[in-house]
């Protein structure tokens, strides 16, 4: 049972890209829609509102993401036994020391089951991850989010609470997947709060 779990996860950890229809492209140039809500009217940019969650952190307090209504979030979907997930992670990383006082966090959400949840903390202390890691164990959240449950998975929201771009697996070298994610940040920091 075991076995057959952790070769799911792996199947679903990737580096495709092209799986979704709107990987590594910002909503607002697809015109795509997700279940959670509709943009806000007259936002002819925003995408659809990004589903509410709430969930435990490796200290035991939690994040609900409709606290951080103001701020621009990366949301990122991994697991500590995913090799693109943990090969994302300096980029990752990297993007919040940057721009974390320009209003901008990521939320690490970690996919591990009850065999791996322990090895959590360690890959997030041995990947600098300053920011919150957050611990979805039964994978409620991602199938909200990304029902395929591929990995890793990054969502892009904005200060009003708008997804602006989705993006599933992760290629080392991608230039231009890796652009589309800054630019698709760096847009949302100059929106406005509404």
């Amino acid at each position: 049972m075991l076995l057959i779990a952790a070769a799911s996860l792996l199947a679903a950890c990737g580096g495709a890209t092209s799986e979704l229809p709107t990987a590594n492209t910002p909503l607002a140039a697809t015109g795509a829609s997700t279940a959670g809500g509709e943009a806000a009217a007259g936002d002819k940019d925003a995408g659809p509102k990004a589903p509410e969650f709430e969930l435990p952190t490796l200290d035991g307090a939690h994040v609900r993401l409709s606290s951080l209504r103001g701020t621009v979030v990366l949301i990122d979907f991994w697991s500590t036994i995913c090799d693109p997930c943990l090969k994302e992670m300096p980029e990752l990383v990297k993007l919040y020391r940057e721009r974390k006082d320009k209003g901008f966090t990521v939320l690490a959400i970690a996919t591990d089951g009850p065999e791996t949840v322990a090895n959590v903390s360690s890959v997030a202390k041995e990947r600098h991850m300053m920011f919150p890691v957050l611990l979805d164990t039964e994978t409620a959240v991602l199938d909200r989010y990304n029902p395929e449950g591929r990995l890793p998975f990054t969502e892009v929201v904005d200060r009003n609470g708008n997804v602006v771009l989705k993006r599933s697996g992760y290629q080392p070298g991608d230039v231009e997947s890796q652009k589309q994610l800054v630019e698709a940040i760096d847009k949302a920091l100059l929106q406005p709060l509404r």
